[in-house]
């Protein structure tokens, strides 16, 4: 994971877009709260490996 995106510098606030546009897109296909919870945990834990620390 980390080495696939070290070149895209995504930044926190990037990381924050993508997190509202997945819930936005999750809640307009109607996934239920747990499911969406598991699915955000899930791309929570990639986290480290994709947004850049500076």
């Amino acid at each position: 994971m980390k080495e696939s995106h070290v070149h895209l510098n995504i930044s926190e606030k990037e990381w924050q877009a993508m997190l509202a546009d997945f819930r936005r897109t999750l809640n307009n296909y109607g996934v239920p709260a747990r499911e969406q919870g598991e699915l955000v945990a899930i791309v929570e834990s990639t986290k480290k490996d994709i947004v850049i620390r500076k």
